[in-house]
């Protein structure tokens, strides 16, 4: 790691960029402890104040946190989603300047619940398409999300890979943008998506319910567990 003499940016900014980039890449794991402010000023030939304000700002990014005699030490990603944007999984992490990555548990083809009709608005003889993924970031599952989808609107789902691809960028490359989605939250335990993802069955979750629209009618369902110590919430109110 190097810092630019020559670039107008605050030495403090290029190291603390520099820190950032191994966490975000893994190479400083969750709980581990990142170079001392010592360590800093003998790399980097700076002052102990600039390495000192290097550390303050990935503390105020919240990407690492102090223990008071032990140093700084990687912190748990935190999810910040603001309700007032309609955004996909993707997109969400890649503005925090993670890497998400998801795993298929389910793809079916089925006729729909009652539920699933009501909410879509789709007769019982509609088939839809059910999707089960698990949700990652830096390898790490922070979320297990279920999409149902009318065949119909979508007919051609089944060639996307999900794993890889994002389900809202599909419906833009097939003319199908979304517009606007009503969407309820929660705090829940939930057990038996904690055992999908190996985690203690006493994990709390922000669970998410939401009914996408494109073109005026419904076109998704999705259920969303994420897991509570990874996610904030972002909501600008007016009066």
């Amino acid at each position: 790691m190097s810092i630019l003499k020559n670039d107008h940016t605050p030495f403090y900014l290029q190291i603390a960029q520099l820190i950032r980039d191994k966490i975000v890449s893994g190479e400083y794991p969750v709980d581990s402890k990142i170079p001392s402010e010592d360590e800093i000023v003998r790399q980097f030939g700076v002052s102990r104040m600039t390495a000192r304000n290097a550390v303050t700002e990935l503390v105020n990014l919240g990407l690492v946190y102090r223990i008071h005699g032990r140093g700084a030490f990687v912190a748990r990603t935190k999810l910040e989603r603001n309700l007032s944007k309609l955004t996909g999984f993707y997109e969400d992490m890649h503005a925090l300047g993670v890497e998400p990555s998801s795993k298929v548990l389910s793809f079916e083809r089925r006729l729909p619940t009652l539920r699933e009709q009501y909410l879509l608005q789709i007769q019982k003889n509609q088939e839809v398409y059910f999707v089960e993924r698990i949700r990652y970031v830096n390898q790490e599952p922070i979320g297990l999300q279920q999409l149902v989808t009318p065949v119909h609107l979508v007919p051609d789902l089944d060639k996307v890979n999900l794993e890889k691809e994002s389900f809202y960028q599909y419906l833009k490359d097939i003319g199908r943008p979304l517009e606007k989605a009503d969407q309820r939250m929660e705090a829940k335990l939930a057990p038996e998506v904690s055992r999908k993802m190996g985690l203690p069955d006493d994990t709390p979750y922000m669970y998410f319910e939401r009914i996408s629209f494109a073109g005026g009618v419904p076109i998704e369902l999705l259920r969303s567990h994420f897991c509570g110590d990874f996610y904030t919430i972002h909501v600008t109110l007016y009066p």
